[in-house]
């Protein structure tokens, strides 16, 4: 066909420019509160401030998850722990977050789950010294006793339910007696397991008892005076002041994004000139 008779042909689309999506994008450090040692955990980015829309009160209300190796700034010893927080206030590009909730990454449950043994798990809606209402999942398994003859080590209902209440009563004591600093640093030190071990060890023996969810149902209003508790360094102990190993690797490679952002602003700037 020639070219003549069809329009369409010798027509040129017009190219689109590709924009690259991080050159819009600011970026904000994440600082952890009191009860973790490590005071930055990392970064996340949002769109630059344009219009009515402003950045930081965008990113407020953020919900961001760590492991709990990151926060501690220590081994990882407890990797399989999931920490959420929140974003409630931003002070120039560093962020500040506070507890949102606790989880279990699949591959630690999964590795305790076994045949022949009974799995018990109880969940309990428990308010705090301080008004956070929490949602609190704890599963256990039954452990053979020594000398035992018999393979299996299933549970009798009854036993189950004893259980159960053996659970519920000492996580509401634990929870009403303590803020939610103090809860942290109980959660951590895996203490509850020790205690519903020793309770419920004349009942039937446990094994592999493990906090497996904290779900934050309701929280009291966050004030700039809450915040200021929560960032105190003088509660935090001497490795809690210790950066992460890799932070100022991270902020070199912050600075070098931004650098590489301006250089596209320019560039892009002087083809438009052009």
């Amino acid at each position: 066909m020639t070219q003549g008779k069809n329009k369409k042909l010798g027509k040129k689309k017009g190219q689109k420019k590709t924009i690259d999506p991080l050159a819009r994008k600011e970026w904000f450090e994440l600082t952890a509160p009191v009860p973790f040692s490590a005071g930055g955990f990392g970064y996340t980015c949002i769109n630059k401030s344009a219009g009515t829309v402003v950045a930081t009160e965008a990113i407020k209300g953020r919900v961001v998850e760590a492991s709990l190796a990151d926060l501690q700034g220590q081994s990882d010893q407890m990797a399989w722990r999931k920490v959420k927080l929140i974003i409630d206030d931003v002070e120039g590009t560093r962020c500040r977050t506070s507890f949102y909730g606790l989880d279990s990454t699949k591959d630690k449950i999964f590795g305790m789950i076994k045949k022949r043994q009974t799995l018990i798990e109880t969940q309990v809606e428990a308010r705090s010294q301080d008004g956070y209402i929490l949602r609190i999942f704890v599963i256990a398994f039954t452990k053979s006793i020594k000398n035992q003859q018999r393979k299996t080590t299933y549970a009798q209902r009854s036993q189950i339910k004893d259980i159960r209440k053996k659970i519920v009563e000492i996580v509401l004591k634990e929870v009403s007696k303590k803020s939610i600093t103090q809860l942290l640093n109980f959660f951590n030190q895996e203490s509850l397991a020790k205690e519903i071990g020793k309770a419920t060890k004349a009942i039937f023996p446990l094994q592999n008892i493990t906090l497996r969810k904290v779900k934050l149902v309701k929280r009291p209003k966050v004030d700039a005076q809450k915040l200021r508790e929560f960032y105190d360094d003088s509660q935090r102990s001497k490795t809690a002041q210790v950066r992460r190993k890799g932070q100022a690797e991270d902020q070199t490679a912050l600075n070098l994004i931004k650098q590489g952002q301006i250089d596209k602003e320019q560039q892009e700037e002087q083809v438009q000139k052009e």
